[in-house]
């Protein structure tokens, strides 16, 4: 049986990937709000959303080296596109020194100038020179010539991660310093201490570092609190997901993977599978956090309504079939008909406004779980009253009749255990409903689960959190699938008995 159980689960995976790939295309192929400029950084927006990227495959992924190159190509050309490519050497900054300033000489003289002029505004942000010192050709050419004869072996990742570990470790003004230098070089390792630094001064000078470099993004204090803490780096993750190619060159296999990776799918998938779900432009609080927040409550309703409709719609469904066409089958049958109608909201507001008076959680989640369990209990009633009508016609049925076996016996050991299965069968299927009422009844009470956030976000237009809950929400269909096969697996002795056949192999 545990073999059958990983097989399952082992067979989710594909169809979790056919999934997400679906929930892609649902997510995804809504059109633009506007063109994708030329130069995509100039559009926040959409490159947060990847509309820069194509969407299945990248034949020529972008890094620091080719947007360099095109940038430094508009500048030497000394057209009306100049000013763009200039901005774009800006806005690379430090990581695009190595890839700009040794080819410096290979440029005819009059683009040489027009390049290392076009740097001017990074000397002033790296704090090397004043404004204005360097809008001379020549002696802008020699001071980035000077400056890479005496910084070029700082531009190295094993440098700037020893730079970035002691000042860490051992903080200080100069060694702050040093790494302003590199400027958006450095990013990658600045970053990455983010995440795992957890003393308050440390955050304090690498949100300071990556903000001087990049001009946005929040500071933090070294007393910040812990949410604007969390709220601060997952900021700063998030614009890393979103632009880290940008700042670091593709080489051999990294570019190779780069062709599925720096897609839109790709980018999606990446996301999915890594939990960096992005941030919520509501609150600006990590995805994932909020999702771990608020899945309690919708998790707790969920499961306590799925729980009580199946104590309840089980013995119903399997009483009415036994007694079929007498009175209790006759008003059973009536009752359940006006539940199942009932929409879900009509009978969330209908106790909402009975109960006026109560505010404490509790009550509301007892309510929420009641309004919710309407519905599915009245539909798992139907389907368990016509599958333990279709077993008390069988042969075994009408066998242990004519033994004289007492009738509760044959209705809860023979009728009953087989007449679960189809309804097991169902519980899967019914998870869906139940996920999509309590977005209504945490909506209707107030409670303040995956549902109440998502109305708000729908409100908000937060397409990040929209497409996480929805992938969430697959997630635990797949897995609420493979868990009633399992189960029906468990409770058929015909499917154990074949997969004993099938573990202990061919007999000879």
């Amino acid at each position: 049986m545990f073999r059958y159980a990983l097989r399952r689960i082992l067979w989710a995976i594909p169809t979790l990937l056919a999934t997400s790939l679906v929930l892609f295309l649902v997510t995804t192929l809504a059109p633009a709000p506007h063109a994708v400029t030329e130069d995509p950084m100039e559009d926040e927006a959409l490159r947060g959303r990847f509309l820069d990227l194509p969407r299945f495959f990248n034949s020529n992924p972008p890094d620091v080296r080719t947007r360099t190159a095109q940038a430094v190509a508009l500048v030497a050309n000394g057209d009306a596109h100049s000013e763009a490519g200039a901005r774009a050497l800006v806005w690379l900054g430090g990581a695009a020194l190595p890839w700009v300033l040794p080819t410096l000489e290979s440029l005819p003289p009059d683009a040489r100038g027009r390049v290392a002029v076009a740097l001017a505004p990074l000397a002033e942000r790296l704090e090397l020179v004043h404004e204005g010192d360097l809008t001379q050709p020549d002696v802008a050419l020699l001071f980035w010539t000077h400056f890479w004869e005496d910084r070029a072996l700082d531009f190295t990742r094993p440098a700037v991660a020893r730079a970035v570990g002691r000042l860490v470790e051992h903080g200080s003004d100069l060694r702050e310093k040093d790494l302003l230098s590199l400027d958006t070089f450095a990013l990658p390792e600045v970053v990455a201490a983010m995440a795992a630094a957890t003393d308050g001064l440390a955050l304090e000078r690498l949100t300071r570092l990556a903000h001087h470099a990049t001009r946005r993004g929040p500071e933090l204090a070294a007393d910040a609190a812990p949410g604007d803490v969390r709220r601060a780096i997952a900021d700063w993750r998030e614009w890393w997901f979103v632009h880290d190619t940008d700042f670091i060159a593709l080489d051999g296999a990294d570019r190779v993977l780069a062709m599925f990776t720096e897609t839109r799918y790709g980018k999606w998938l990446k996301r999915a599978a890594s939990g960096q779900l992005g941030v919520s432009v509501i609150d600006g609080e990590p995805i994932a956090e909020k999702l771990r927040d608020r899945a309690p409550i919708t998790v707790l309703v969920c499961s306590v309504a799925m729980l009580l409709s199946w104590l309840l719609a089980i013995p119903i469904g399997a009483l009415s079939a036994w007694r079929r066409g007498k009175s209790f089958d006759t008003a059973s049958g009536a009752v359940l008909f006006v539940m199942y109608a009932m929409p879900t909201f009509a009978v969330a507001e209908v106790l909402r406004h009975m109960t006026l008076g109560t505010s404490a959680s509790g009550a509301r989640v007892a309510l929420a779980v009641i309004a919710l369990a309407v519905g599915s209990f009245a539909t798992l009633s139907r389907w368990q009253r016509g599958a333990m009508l279709e077993v008390v016609g069988r042969d075994y049925v009408r066998t242990a009749r004519a033994k004289g076996m007492p009738a509760w016996r044959i209705a809860v050991v023979h009728a009953l255990r087989n007449a679960l299965m189809p309804t097991v069968t169902l519980a899967g299927l019914h998870l869906p409903v139940l996920l999509g009422g309590a977005f209504v009844v945490e909506e209707v009470f107030a409670l303040p689960g995956i549902g109440f956030e998502t109305l708000r976000a729908i409100e908000a237009h937060d397409a990040a959190w929209l497409m996480a809950v929805v992938l969430v929400s697959a997630v635990a269909v797949t897995f609420g699938l493979v868990a009633s096969d399992v189960a029906y697996g468990v409770l058929d002795p015909r499917v154990r008995e074949v997969l004993r056949r099938r573990e202990r192999g061919p007999q000879t």
